[in-house]
Parts: structure tokens; sequence; C-alpha cells
């Protein structure tokens, strides 16, 4: 394996707990990355298995596809994040590495006593950071009932006991539940009808904020970020990550 392609690699390995994640390039097989991840191991005493990722996820759940490598057929991981802990199965739950800027970011605009909505939480990350933040109660919404095991777990964990996690569809449940001062929709695929619910069920007035996470194409020289703000008529926005070539994810800060 040539240096250059061991060096795209490196960049490509996230470590989630005591489980190493190595993004797959297109051009490569899982068995081309073994012996690469089995020097993973070796250089990592605390790494315990290593998976491969191709990239993209799939289904409702908006799941990747993971392959074994090497070490433990182990996908269960203690996590450690923004002085937070959480329990993840990261074949069973959304993960990605890329979000935790986002998740100590939002979750640090919460104001105290705040009431907050995740649309789509997940194992809980900006549920629980919210609240220990300062919000007062975070309605915790996922349609994964593994997502709502894992967060019911990660409250006890984290002594967070104002997150209330929900199990469902947050297109539907979200109209159960009291209006917020805060929405946070980290669904990109259906940005806009999540957008649109969400300001439904937000309090208003001047002093509530939604944080829509957007899927945006540009063409090329164009600008993702303007055309996020100029479609949701934002305060804030930044990349999250490139999806493909002309595909971005951005977040939107929205004020209602």
């Amino acid at each position: 394996m040539s240096s250059r392609a061991l060096s795209g690699i490196w960049k490509r390995i996230e470590i989630v707990g005591d489980v190493a994640i190595i993004g797959i390039p297109f051009n490569m097989s899982p068995e081309e990355v073994r012996p690469f991840a089995m020097d993973v191991m070796r250089e990592n005493s605390k790494v315990r298995a290593v998976w491969g990722r191709p990239r993209g996820t799939e289904g409702n759940f908006r799941l990747s596809h993971y392959v074994h490598i090497c070490g433990e057929m182990r996908s269960e991981t203690l996590y450690r994040e923004n002085g937070a802990t959480f329990l993840l199965d990261f074949r069973k739950v959304f993960f990605s590495q890329t979000l935790s800027y986002e998740h100590r970011r939002i979750s640090s605009l919460v104001r105290r006593g705040e009431t907050v909505i995740n649309m789509f939480s997940g194992y809980g990350p900006f549920s629980i950071l919210s609240k220990i933040h300062g919000a007062g109660k975070v309605y915790s919404m996922d349609i994964n009932p593994y997502a709502y095991y894992y967060t019911m777990v990660n409250v006890e964990l984290n002594k967070a006991y104002g997150v209330l996690p929900i199990l469902g569809d947050a297109f539907k449940r979200i109209y159960e539940v009291e209006k917020a001062d805060r929405i946070i929709c980290p669904l990109p695929e259906r940005d806009e009808e999540a957008f649109e619910v969400a300001k439904q069920r937000v309090k208003g007035g001047g002093e509530s904020f939604i944080h829509v996470f957007a899927e945006v194409k540009v063409n090329k020289g164009e600008n993702p970020v303007k055309e996020a703000l100029r479609k949701f008529k934002g305060d804030f926005a930044r990349v999250v990550r490139s999806v493909k070539p002309g595909t971005y994810h951005v977040v939107v800060d929205v004020r209602v």
C-alpha cells in the first residue's frame, strides 16, 4: 500500500470508546484495509475492535453499514464527548463524530430553564448536553427503539433527569408535547418538512430558535452556506460536512 493511501486512511479513523472505525475509501475493500486495522490495534492498547464503514447511510433510522475487520465482534461501547458519557451501539443508532462540535455549540446556546425539543435524538447527545447546559426540560424523540433505549441509559449515566425520551415518529409526537423555546432538527434528508413542523411548535416572539440541519446542493463556485441562509432565512449557518461533490449538510440557526 502506498504512503499516500496510508495517509488517506489515517485521516478516516475514529476512536469511539474502545472501538476504532475506519472509513473505507471507495477504491478499497475491507480486506485491503485489514493490515492497517491490525496496526491500529497494536499501536492503541485500548482499542478492542476495528470496524470498517463505507460512506453513506440507509433506511429510516439513517444507519451506516459497518463491516467487522478485526478484534472483538462488538460494536457497543462507552463514548465520551464534551464532558458527557454515552453508551451506544453504532450499528443500531445513528452516530457521527463529525457532529461533536455542533453538539457542543448548540447546547451551549441553551438558556437556563428553556424547554427544548430534539426531534431526532439518536442516542441522546444533543438532548443530554442541552440539559447539562441548563435546559429545564428536553423532549427527546426518535422513531428508532434502540435510540430510545440508549437515550434512557444515557440519561441515567449523566444524571440528566430533565431529558424525557419519547419513542415514535417526531413528525406526529411533537404535537403531543408543549411548545418549546428551542427545537433541534438534525435530519438533513427531510429538512424542509422538519422546519415547517418546528415552526408550528416553537413558542416564537423573536426569542425562540430552530436549529435545522439542511441538505444543500450547489453548483461549482456556489456557497452552500449562503444557499442555506437564503433557503431558511437564518441568522447563522456553517457547513457540517461534505456528503458528496456538490452536496453539503449545513446547520442553520433561525430566530423565530
